[in-house]
């Protein structure tokens, strides 16, 4: 798997922001049924009413579920969940501005979750959630190669700018990290004439 020091901070914060808003929403949905409103009776009944606040609990619940565990284990659906719920929120953003006036508080949440629908959509979270295969040749299936004493091993190593890359490198002992592999297509041995040790390099036409 790949490692977690690449988390990006993006990520973080946007279940953080996931955590705050379930848990102020069904804080303030509890103090309007129990205390405040007294809308206990709309909850409990069959109406639209009703059928919308359920709606948005159990969106809610399931988005502090999801979210931080499919987040955090790199799981394509619950990015695609995120949409849903941020969609979702946002219809219900416009529908609360338009039913009750209030332009502060809906515009500020209008805007924070039109914000991290469009960070979901970035290049960096895609990466992220982009799952890539270590397990780049078995050695059950492909025999090695080897060139003389050394042995030729494949990895998958993230470059700074984010990206992964392939490298192939040759050594006497088994190292930490690396796949016996095959000769690769296209490529042929070379000898460093400084360090005398072997290394792939590309075809020449």
């Amino acid at each position: 798997m790949i490692g977690r020091k690449d988390f990006p901070i993006g990520i973080v914060l946007f279940i953080i922001f996931i955590i705050v808003l379930g848990a102020v929403y069904l804080f303030y949905l509890a103090d309007s049924l129990m205390f405040t409103n007294g809308e206990l009776t709309t909850f409990l009944s069959f109406s639209l009413n009703s059928i919308v606040m359920w709606i948005d609990v159990f969106l809610i619940i399931l988005s502090l579920i999801i979210i931080p565990y499919g987040f955090v284990k790199r799981k394509n659906w619950a990015r695609l969940y995120a949409f849903v719920f941020l969609s979702w929120s946002i219809l219900r953003t416009i529908v609360y501005i338009a039913m009750t006036g209030e332009k502060l508080i809906g515009f500020l949440l209008l805007v924070l979750f039109v914000i991290s629908m469009m960070y979901l959509l970035s290049s960096p979270v895609k990466r992220y959630f982009r799952r890539i295969s270590e397990a780049i040749v078995p050695v059950e299936i492909l025999k090695e190669y080897t060139y003389g004493l050394y042995t030729l091993y494949t990895e998958l190593v993230r470059l700074k700018n984010g990206k992964n890359q392939i490298i192939y490198f040759f050594s006497k002992r088994k190292p930490k990290s690396g796949t016996p592999t095959t000769l690769p297509d296209g490529f042929q041995v070379e000898i460093s004439k400084r360090s005398g040790l072997p290394y792939l390099k590309k075809e020449t036409i």
